[in-house]
């Protein structure tokens, strides 16, 4: 049996350009913090397109696929908290942005082209919403404590000039799971930046995002 890797297309907070936005979100969710589980602030990021458990020979071709996206640096503002019931997620939200809605859907037709729509594994496409993940563990009712002010969340612009290719797995002390750039694409010259070959791993990368 071939192994796989779990991966997801994103977009990550943590370059230098968006180093005073990153620090305004983990303020947000320290304040947030006693609601549930915070997200490590290394992880912090926004999903362009989830993959599932993706094998080495799919995952290069998932690279060369990505190579001719083409798209030019833009900006996004942070907007207000919302709440996913059912994985118990508190999250910050992003204002409309159609550059942002193209690249997703640009990067969600070109991994059901590779991966194929009908494969095993391969998740169907939801309504896109995007967010970055603050809090796990939230119960429903510790929303009702959040005040109106930090409903409203917070506005910070963020700077989007690459988008990568990530990979989830556990995290090394066994607490939550560890999110990996393998490769990343900047906008407006298509052409990745390689990180490394598809490294070795274990069957037990089996975590959700």
């Amino acid at each position: 049996m071939e192994r796989t890797r779990r991966l997801f297309f994103a977009l990550d907070v943590s370059t230098p350009e968006n180093a005073q936005a990153k620090a305004e979100i983990i303020r947000l969710k320290h304040t947030l913090s006693p609601l549930g589980q915070p997200v490590l602030d290394d992880n912090l990021h926004l999903t362009l397109a989830f993959l599932g458990d993706v094998s080495q020979g799919a995952y290069s071709s998932l690279c060369h696929a990505a190579d001719k996206i083409d798209a030019s640096v833009f900006s996004l503002r942070t907007g207000s908290i919302g709440y996913f019931n059912k994985p118990k997620i508190l999250w910050l939200g992003i204002h409309p942005s159609r550059e942002l809605e193209r690249l997703a859907e640009s990067l969600n037709t070109l991994s059901h082209a590779v991966l194929g729509t009908d494969k095993e594994g391969i998740p169907d496409s939801p309504r896109f919403l995007p967010h970055i993940s603050l809090l796990r563990q939230v119960e429903p009712s510790a929303i009702n404590t959040i005040s109106d002010a930090y409903k409203e969340g917070m506005l910070s612009s963020l700077t989007v000039q690459r988008f990568g290719l990530y990979q989830s797995a556990p995290h090394p002390t066994h607490k939550g799971v560890q999110y990996t750039c393998l490769n990343t694409w900047p906008l407006s010259v298509a052409r990745p930046t390689p990180k490394s070959d598809f490294p070795s791993y274990s069957l037990k990368d089996d975590h959700e995002l």
